[in-house]
């Protein structure tokens, strides 16, 4: 006993104080639309459509980034021959909707040179992230207080987002300490937080799980195939996609997995004690 309490003080206290950055390994792309000429090369190389380029009007295309179907593969920061697009190490990217995922920008034809020029960032649709948080602490006001029950539910994942919620239980990260806490019954639960995919034989329960959880009952979308449907295509015989196919998404977090931190940091933003930034400031700032 007196050993264990030895080596407890002199291991000292391991569980970070605000788990809100990651570690320097791959993240989420960003992408200086400044310096991108619009040449398609990264779209081509991404295998998930995260990047798209699409022709708007005559001498003029746009080129979107989306956090909701990226794998965070990288293929896209190789495959860019401007170096346009670099890594981002911030967490925090929830989002409330799937357009605050994300950011697109606006190229017009060079006259003289002929090649895409970056114009602006186009204007989202939609309510704003400040809109939508309003209208989420509306609906949980004096109700979560600070502290959150959650029911987790794979509705089709590969276990790869369990593997990263379990971690947020370890003493790194200790979601407790938070007032989080998962439970066994959505009867008991605040927050359903779902991964995968939704497979078509898991439809059903998980319709069934939703309308068993009380109201005030808000809905996290975990993954990129939670949030888009990921790899898998929409509305085939074996899968009809993302979460918000199924049920209304009140909190999306990203990421092929998230990391711990960002689940957390979505779990967050679901009580409401704190607001999605969906987009790194990088891409903010250009």
């Amino acid at each position: 006993m007196f050993r264990i309490i030895a080596r407890s003080l002199k291991t000292g206290i391991l569980t970070e104080a605000a788990p809100c950055h990651a570690p320097s390994s791959f993240s989420f792309p960003v992408m200086d639309f400044s310096r991108c000429v619009a040449c398609d090369e990264c779209a081509q190389s991404c295998p998930t459509g995260a990047i798209q380029t699409s022709p708007r009007a005559p001498g003029r295309k746009t080129v979107t980034l989306s956090y909701g179907p990226c794998i965070q593969c990288g293929e896209c920061v190789s495959g860019c021959p401007e170096q346009a697009i670099r890594v981002s190490h911030d967490v925090e990217v929830a989002a409330y909707t799937r357009q605050q995922l994300k950011r697109t920008g606006l190229f017009d034809v060079d006259p003289v040179s002929g090649r895409w020029v970056f114009r602006e960032v186009e204007l989202q649709e939609g309510p704003s992230i400040e809109e939508s948080a309003a209208r989420l602490r509306d609906r949980i006001r004096g109700r979560l207080g600070r502290s959150l029950h959650v029911r987790q539910v794979d509705a089709g994942s590969c276990n790869a987002c369990e593997l990263e919620i379990a971690a947020t239980t370890n003493p790194m990260f200790d979601l407790e300490r938070f007032g989080v806490h998962l439970v066994a019954s959505p009867r008991h639960a605040d927050v359903l937080l779902v991964t995968g995919p939704v497979t078509r034989n898991m439809e059903i329960a998980l319709r069934r799980t939703y309308e068993a959880a009380p109201e005030p009952r808000v809905v996290v979308a975990v993954g990129a195939c939670g949030c888009s449907g990921g790899i898998f295509a929409e509305g085939t015989y074996a899968s009809v996609g993302g979460v918000d196919r199924v049920l209304p998404v009140d909190v999306y977090i990203p990421g092929c997995p998230p990391r711990p931190q960002a689940i957390l940091n979505g779990l967050l933003v679901a009580m409401g004690v704190r607001e999605a930034k969906a987009i790194p400031n990088e891409i903010k700032a250009t």
